[in-house]
């Protein structure tokens, strides 16, 4: 992997030295240089560039230029493209690109970065052809990157309405500028890239890679990449999108295994099926939203879906917003619950069984174990079983691991061989299998009882017994509000992030009430801190 960045970040030196012939097109505010073997028409409202066989056009776009309204054919064998993207305040969009690339030797066509303070934007761009031959260099590496940001980006990069299908070296390659001091290419230069109502398929390592803090995706829909989502270094977050049918590793896929850093990636109004922990600190937080994925590209506003849509800035796409979770379909998101048998790392050969009466699925935790490990069903020792339109689950686990299932309608009953070393989770949160069997059951109408609404944990952090301030963070796994709980205050100082808090104390207590379970804290100061399960 690092091998393979060293020679990203050599050529982009390469392309950016090289001397060119340049050549001046009408409607393009950036220089471009033109072989023999290309043809410029302008017939359209776009400009469509015919490259030959074996022959290449490059585009270079700097310090407040802007690049726009291209439709570029490399159908012929061996044609291709450069766009490189430098400095501050430039714009590439409405460009088509049309054919395959077929040269299966690794190379970035689209080379991206913004210089400190300055913003880029790429919007509008196609390239759903994408590499070929694709399937024996799905897993790793070979032929193009849709695009790639360089590691020295520091700027704000925003990418908006990109059609990207079938690369063999990432969808988007975003993580270069989260590169960790100790890498071949030195620290990334730590820029943020958004990525924002844009469409990714059939795309290995992962159709959208990112890793600087501050770096996420919007309103996107990924599908059937062996990662859909890396979020490989730092802080990233997924908002409001749809990622599903991961061919190999995850949805959402987090740290890597030669880096192994304590990398997070923050998942809000998204959905997901599975996740994946490469290496040991990295941690996925949230739980997917209960819907019907977005899967195709006409599904995500302004996607264009032919290069000559994304030439002439326009889009046929029918956009349909993801659901908020005030807008998910309250009896489905009602009936169907996540069931986790976690259990301690001294734990062995612990088993456990369950009944339930709609339907049971083999699934993934988005979240791990106290111990660090991994929530997942569907092993040999894992079974689901129907009889007479009853659902029976049994399954084995241990070692400070479990055991994950998708269960729709009423849990009727609950047996655990080990109960202690071994306990089951609802949507995240401990309870006892009475309690779970009791919060699934129907009422009389045939409508399932969930109870209240809201968080029954508390955390309480108390600066009342102690001297000076105190300033605490945290994250929680399921939903966190503020609270009045032990004559708390509620503060408009401290703020709540999705699934994470953070406040001060200097005096008097901050109080919230949670569910699920505390995944980080970090507390400056000597306050003392209190965390009851079940406390209303």
């Amino acid at each position: 992997m690092s091998n393979r960045e060293n020679e990203n970040e050599s050529r982009w030196d390469s392309v950016f030295d090289r001397r060119s012939y340049l050549k001046s097109v009408a409607g393009v505010g950036a220089a471009v240089a033109m072989s023999s073997g290309v043809t410029a028409q302008t017939d359209t409202d776009y400009e469509e560039v015919v490259v030959d066989s074996n022959d290449s056009v490059t585009y270079r776009v700097g310090d407040g230029e802007t690049l726009e309204n291209l439709l570029i054919d490399i159908s012929a064998q061996n044609a291709k493209f450069y766009i490189r993207a430098n400095g501050r305040d430039w714009t590439v969009r409405n460009i088509g690109i049309k054919g395959t690339w077929d040269d299966d030797k690794k190379e970035e066509p689209f080379i991206v970065s913004v210089s400190s303070d300055g913003t880029g934007v790429v919007e509008n761009f196609y390239w759903a052809d994408g590499t070929a031959p694709f399937d024996r260099q799905r897993t790793y590496g070979g032929a193009a990157t849709g695009c790639y940001v360089a590691n020295a980006h520091s700027g704000t990069l925003i990418m908006e309405n990109l059609n990207l299908q079938g690369f063999s070296d990432n969808g988007v390659y975003g993580s270069s500028p989260g590169d960790l001091p100790s890498h071949s290419s030195g620290g990334g230069g730590g820029g943020e890239v958004i990525i924002k109502n844009s469409y990714a398929a059939n795309c290995a390592p992962a159709g959208f890679r990112l890793g600087s803090d501050g770096s996420r995706l919007e309103n996107c829909v990924v599908t059937n990449c062996t990662r859909n989502y890396w979020g490989f270094y730092h802080d990233t977050k997924v908002v409001d999108c749809d990622l599903s049918n991961s061919s190999q590793h995850g949805d959402i896929a987090v740290s890597d295994s030669y880096w192994d850093h304590a990398a997070t990636v923050t998942a809000e109004n998204a959905y997901f099926e599975t996740t994946a922990k490469h290496g040991t600190n990295g941690r996925v937080i949230g739980t997917s939203a209960e819907r019907t994925p977005r899967t195709r590209p006409d599904q995500v506003e302004g996607v264009p879906l032919t290069p000559e849509e994304a030439a002439s800035g326009s889009s046929s796409a029918q956009p349909s917003s993801p659901p908020t979770s005030d807008e998910d379909d309250e009896t489905d998101a009602a009936d169907e619950h996540l069931l986790a048998f976690v259990t301690d790392p001294d734990a062995q050969y612990a088993s456990y069984e369950l009944t339930a009466k709609e339907a049971a699925e083999f699934a993934t935790a988005p979240y791990n174990s106290p111990s660090g490990s991994q929530i997942e069903s569907g092993s040999s020792n894992d079974t689901i079983e129907e009889k007479d339109g009853v659902y029976h689950v049994s399954g084995v686990t241990g070692g400070g691991y479990g055991d994950a299932y998708r269960v729709q309608g009423p849990v009727t009953s609950i047996n655990i061989d080990q109960p202690d070393v071994m306990w089951v989770e609802l949507d995240g949160e401990k309870h006892s299998p009475e309690e779970i069997i009791d919060k699934t059951a129907s009422n009389d109408d045939g409508e399932q009882d969930t109870g209240s609404d809201s968080p029954s944990n508390a955390i309480v952090i108390d600066g009342t017994e102690t001297d000076g301030s105190s300033s605490y963070r945290f994250v929680v796994s399921g939903s966190v509000e503020k609270a009045s709980y032990q004559d708390a205050s509620i503060d408009d100082s401290d703020s709540i992030d999705g699934t994470a808090v953070e406040g001060t104390v200097d005096g008097w207590k901050d109080a919230y009430w949670f569910s699920g379970d505390v995944t980080d804290f970090w507390l400056n100061g000597d306050a003392l801190v209190d965390v009851e399960y079940d406390a209303r």
